[in-house]
């Protein structure tokens, strides 16, 4: 089965909002986001973002570009994503406010997969580390075997940051209407990890 990279900023439509910063009244909770851990009862009521003055879009898309790595959608896909999906995930409703600091929509969710699943074949990937610690993962390739189990929609363990789905979910949203905007993926290869000590293949 096919998996998916959702990219978070695509940039090829400018006539989207942008949001540079995580919802006010969040504070340090907000790293919580980024590692798939439980937001809760601590999570703010009126949770709200601003469209950056650094661009002009304006418009609402299904998928909400940012600069923090945070997956929002619209309530449309979330509820495909609620749906369709296996594993343990919050969904945080937050209202997106526009460049005159005016309600723009309130129809959005930001979507926290709790956890992270181990899915990569290490070794085909191309992984940045620092001190033995990885610091970025350039072109993350797939391990088959270590997907059989995971969910619809998941965080990749070695980068918490990049959001995964299957082609369950690939063909649930494409069924859609109209389709939703502002998706841009990114087909991951797969290829099979070597046993340790096992000469590669050629």
């Amino acid at each position: 089965m096919h998996y998916y990279l959702i990219l978070l900023r695509p940039r090829k439509n400018l006539d989207y909002c942008f949001i540079d910063k995580h919802p006010e009244g969040l504070g340090l909770l907000s790293y919580k986001i980024g590692h798939g851990e439980p937001i809760g009862a601590d999570y703010p009521t009126d949770a709200r973002v601003y469209m950056t003055d650094r661009y002009q879009g304006m418009q609402i898309s299904d998928l909400i570009e940012n600069a923090r790595s945070m997956l929002i959608v619209s309530k449309r896909v979330k509820e495909v994503f609620e749906r369709v999906n296996q594993g343990p995930v919050e969904y945080l409703p937050v209202a997106i406010y526009n460049h005159k600091k005016r309600v723009a929509s309130t129809d959005h969710f930001i979507i926290n997969p709790i956890g992270t699943v181990d899915c990569l074949n290490l070794e085909a990937s191309e992984i940045e580390y620092h001190n033995d610690k990885i610091v970025s993962v350039d072109n993350p390739v797939l391990d088959p075997a270590k997907l059989k189990t995971a969910p619809h929609l998941f965080r990749v363990r070695e980068h918490s940051y990049s959001y995964l789905f299957s082609e369950v979910m690939f063909q649930a949203l494409r069924a859609l209407d109209p389709r939703p905007t502002n998706f841009v993926l990114d087909q991951l290869a797969q290829v099979p990890s070597q046993p340790s000590g096992a000469p590669p293949v050629a």
